[in-house]
């Protein structure tokens, strides 16, 4: 790859595959992880079927906020480093990384 390739950044489409790859990754585990958890607790501690619906269903959208948080997140610090500036501090807000933080 050349420098002038590195400098100009990447494609739109090889940003999306890597930012949707992390997000599944990073929120795939994540939610996995926590599944793990709450299936040994309700085994663990007698807790029944009712706990692990609704535990498992908000792990279902602590799942999916992370998941759309990492895509965004991923898209805006690769439209930074394309841009030539520096990561930022990331934001908990999918919102706070959706505005144009390169100024």
């Amino acid at each position: 790859m050349s420098t002038e390739n590195a400098k100009k950044g990447g494609n739109p489409i090889s940003i999306f595959v890597v930012s949707l790859c992390a997000a599944i990754v990073m929120a795939g585990g994540f939610a996995i992880v926590i599944e793990a958890f709450i299936l040994a607790a309700a085994n663990l501690f007698e807790l029944g079927s009712m706990f692990v619906w609704i535990a498992s269903g908000a792990n279902a959208l602590l799942g999916l906020w992370f998941f759309v948080w990492t895509f965004v997140r991923s898209w805006h610090v690769e439209r930074r480093l394309a841009d030539g500036l520096e990561v930022d501090e990331p934001k908990m807000s999918i919102g706070g990384n959706l505005r144009d933080g390169s100024t």
